[in-house]
């Protein structure tokens, strides 16, 4: 990768030094300076959106266009121009687009920015950063040290939000069974020795869970979120070979099969679910808001859920806070984080509006944007990456979302070289056989033979057919 990105900026850093009308003065300084925009000098750059124009415009380009009202944007909207299959280059179509419509500003996922670099596609946005003496310094570390995993240790575009989980708690339910509060930096077994604390009498009508995984309840799915905790693979993407039958991974399938056996883990009834009501009464049964369930995984966007609950139950909404997701306590800052950047936002190296696109850009990540977002819901449920503006204002501890550092920029791009089909074969399989081992029908040895076997089945249909010439 790195002989790749040197030619490919060796490349287009000559062009970008023209386009932006470098002075190559000052003592050799060969370092690309944009010039700024005249006071009336009018603009137009092309954004290429995941987003329609209206969605696009409601959380970027109207407040941009207040600021800079002589830059028009124009919206090229991926959407309805890529049709997604089971055997879709997602990354190649994407580009094709890419190619075909010319945008000034990209708008990428982790993986896709990381092949636009490789390919010096983007254009490097240090040297302007430096220039505009542009504040990096309010943005999350970690936000920047993912995307420069992504791009070899430079900047070549920038994440206004993110996504994250964290461990919701109700701090009353705690002290009425007198267990003790929950603490940042948990290992699984920990957080499991809490639930387990709260009794598992009484019917489900009244009876409090110690724990819950919210939309992610799966027994598999939990032995998977366990084992990457520990640091375990199931698959070496590189060879599409399946790694899953070893002793660590039998051991996080335990952990995760007696915790749900013990009857302190919430599942959801689908005979129960909300068929209509006011308000109140929805808030009320759900889980972790009506008070069923003391400590919840979820993500950022569920705080605006409890906000909003707050508002409709008053005096009956939950006293709640966070702490961490669990880590691995032999190697905690090892642990992958649930740490998510869905957008970053980089510049094409062959616009001819370098200056006007990074004024997009640097908008959508400064102090000023964030303060003014911060206070509105978010579309998406992510939130701002200036840690000055994601505060709470009863002093909760939202830095749980993004305390712990991780590795998961290199956890993403391996599971991103997997087959895109194997994940959605391999589950519902998978979660067969727990159910068999659940009910004293398998030994976990046995189903953890049984999904090796078949996630190797899987993989090696998909490298065949990769292999196949077309």
């Amino acid at each position: 990768m790195k002989r790749r990105l040197v030619s490919g900026i060796a490349s287009w850093s000559a062009a970008a030094l023209l386009m932006a009308g470098c002075n190559m003065g000052g003592g050799g300084d060969a370092e690309p300076k944009l010039k700024a925009l005249g006071k009336d000098e009018k603009a137009t750059i092309k954004v290429m959106s995941t987003w329609d124009e209206r969605m696009f415009n409601q959380q970027y380009g109207l407040l941009f266009y207040a600021k800079h009202p002589n830059i028009e944007i124009q919206v090229a909207t991926t959407q309805g121009a890529i049709t997604y299959g089971p055997d879709t280059d997602v990354n190649a179509e994407f580009e094709k687009f890419i190619e075909e419509h010319n945008p000034d500003v990209l708008m990428l996922t982790p993986d896709l920015y990381e092949r636009m670099v490789e390919k010096g596609k983007l254009y490097e946005l240090e040297s302007v950063i430096k220039q505009d003496k542009f504040d990096l310094a309010g943005i999350m570390p970690g936000v920047l040290d993912t995307i420069k995993t992504y791009s070899g240790g430079k900047l070549y575009g920038l994440a206004p939000n993110f996504n994250s989980q964290a461990l919701f708690y109700n701090k009353t339910l705690f002290e009425r069974h007198g267990v003790p509060l929950p603490k940042d930096e948990m290992s699984w077994e920990e957080l499991l020795e809490l639930a387990r604390r709260f009794p598992t009498t009484g019917d489900d009508s009244s009876r409090v869970y110690g724990f819950s995984l919210g939309n992610l309840d799966s027994v598999f799915r939990f032995a998977m979120m366990i084992g990457s905790t520990k640091g375990l693979s199931f698959a070496d993407p590189d060879t599409l070979t399946m790694t899953m039958n070893t002793d660590g991974w039998k051991k996080a399938a335990q952990l995760a099969l007696d915790s749900y056996k013990s009857n302190a883990i919430y599942r959801p009834n689908p005979n129960q679910q909300f068929r209509g009501g006011s308000m109140e009464e929805y808030y009320k049964q759900e889980p972790f808001i009506g008070g069923k369930v003391a400590m919840m995984l979820s993500g950022t966007y569920y705080m605006e859920s409890l906000k909003q609950a707050k508002t409709a139950l008053k005096d009956d909404a939950p006293q709640w806070d966070l702490v961490t997701i669990p880590v691995d306590p032999n190697n905690p800052e090892g642990s992958p984080s649930s740490f998510n950047i869905g957008q970053i936002f980089a510049i094409n190296s062959q616009s001819p509006n370098l200056r006007a696109a990074w004024e997009f850009v640097k908008y959508i990540n400064d102090a000023e944007y964030a303060r003014v977002m911060s206070k509105s819901s978010s579309m998406t449920g992510s939130v701002t990456t200036r840690s000055e503006y994601f505060q709470d204002p009863e002093g909760r501890n939202v830095e749980a979302f993004y305390k712990i550092k991780g590795n998961s920029a290199a956890y993403n791009r391996s599971m991103a070289k997997l087959p895109q089909t194997f994940m959605s074969q391999l589950y519902p399989h998978a979660e067969l056989e727990f159910k068999e081992v659940m009910e004293g029908k398998k030994s976990v040895d046995d189903a953890i033979q049984a999904i090796q076997e078949r996630g190797q089945t899987e993989l090696t249909k998909a490298k065949q057919a990769k292999d196949q010439p077309k």
